[in-house]
């Protein structure tokens, strides 16, 4: 009875005196700082897109304050303040880490989902690739270098590099693409200098046009998917489409991405890099792609599985 007592009397503690006792929950996240010039801020911002508990991936919190349609709104989803106040760091485009503090968000109009301010100043510390390609925004006329990757310290952070693929593609994987691509009904149109619209027909596989783009060593690979947009009818969307081939399977990643919200993934995306995010207790891999779209830009974060895991976009409207 007392080897009993004594068990019983522990888990008690356990479980209603010393809560320690459980598993701490761990918690990350990914944060981006963008070229202000191509987003019109007038600082070095940090924007928290994703978090990670040990439930996984999420979108950062939404935190909108504005006059909208002369009506004054706002839109305060859960923070993790614990992500606030952790010291942030900022890995520059040579690899090396810069100090940001902490972070506080910023109050601003319309849906800037995210947006920071670090605590210290990152005016001419940070230091963008401009020999990278360059980012295009929805914004008008925004160009801008690609993003440099923020995170709380104590993340570590690996960037797997990505390896030469050919480019040819594989007559199997070549069809697999076209097949997904005609899911949705394409149209080959004509028009003339006014864009009238002249002659229209259903398009063909041979007039798609597959363009390899990076690949890694474990038989992933990603492809843009289109019909080249020579109609002359003045059509801004030229059909492309953004698809991942991992071990002979297609995932079309321009597809509806499934989210609570339903929001498409994006009509766009950029892949940045792949990265082997990791904690104490928690690793994984993921994929962190720029999304573009029609008054919409953001991120979207994929599982080595090529599975979305969360969208963090806002818009300008």
């Amino acid at each position: 009875m007392k080897i009993r007592f004594n068990t019983v009397f522990c888990w008690l503690l356990c479980f209603f005196v010393f809560p320690l006792c459980a598993a701490a929950q761990e918690i990350t996240a990914l944060g981006f700082v963008e070229d202000k010039k191509a987003y019109e801020h007038d600082g070095d911002y940090i924007r928290l897109a994703f978090v990670r508990t040990d439930k996984g991936w999420s979108p950062s919190c939404d935190f909108t304050e504005g006059d909208n349609a002369g009506g004054i709104f706002k839109n305060i989803k859960s923070c993790s303040h614990k992500i606030m106040k952790q010291s942030w760091q900022v890995i520059n485009a040579d690899g090396k880490r810069v100090d940001a503090g902490t972070l506080e968000f910023m109050r601003r109009k319309w849906s800037e989902i995210g947006l920071a301010k670090s605590s210290i100043s990152l005016e001419n510390k940070i230091q963008f690739d401009s020999l990278n390609r360059i980012l295009e925004t929805w914004k008008e006329n925004g160009k801008g270098m690609p993003p440099l990757l923020a995170v709380p310290l104590g993340t570590n952070v690996e960037k797997i590099e990505p390896v030469a693929i050919d480019g040819s593609v594989e007559q199997k994987i070549k069809d697999k693409l076209v097949k997904q691509y005609f899911r949705k009904k394409r149209t080959i149109c004509k028009c003339d200098y006014n864009e009238n619209l002249i002659s229209e027909r259903d398009a063909k596989s041979s007039d798609v046009v597959i363009k390899p783009l990076v690949g890694y060593k474990d038989n992933v690979s990603f492809y843009e998917v289109l019909i080249p947009d020579t109609s002359g009818c003045g059509i801004m969307d030229d059909e492309m489409e953004l698809m991942a081939v991992k071990n002979g399977k297609v995932v079309n990643l321009t597809e509806s991405s499934g989210m609570a919200d339903d929001r498409p993934t994006t009509t766009a995306m950029t892949l940045f890099n792949r990265y082997v995010i990791s904690t104490k207790k928690l690793q994984d891999t993921v994929y962190v792609f720029f999304a573009g779209g029609y008054n919409i830009d953001g991120y979207v974060l994929l599982d080595s599985n090529l599975k979305v895991k969360a969208v963090s976009t806002w818009n300008y409207h």
